[in-house]
């Protein structure tokens, strides 16, 4: 089972998680610039990369749900 962390501690988790997804998404855009990519490109790309990935997670959330209900 996961640890249990105070609130104050959660929220920091939550601050070093962002980070670290904010640090590789801005590695990851200037990878594609020194290629070569437009910077508005790149933000739309992601932008619907990201919308993709929620669509994808709340589908596989909704499928979970189903299969606990069938159950």
């Amino acid at each position: 089972m996961g640890q249990r962390h105070a609130p104050a501690e959660e929220a920091e988790l939550d601050i070093c998680r962002r980070f670290q997804v904010e640090a590789a998404m801005l590695d990851m855009i200037a990878a594609l610039r020194a290629k070569g990519l437009d910077q508005a490109e790149i933000a739309l790309t992601l932008a619907d990369a990201a919308e993709d990935y929620v669509l994808r997670l709340a589908q596989k959330s909704a499928d979970s749900d189903d299969m606990l209900f069938y159950q």
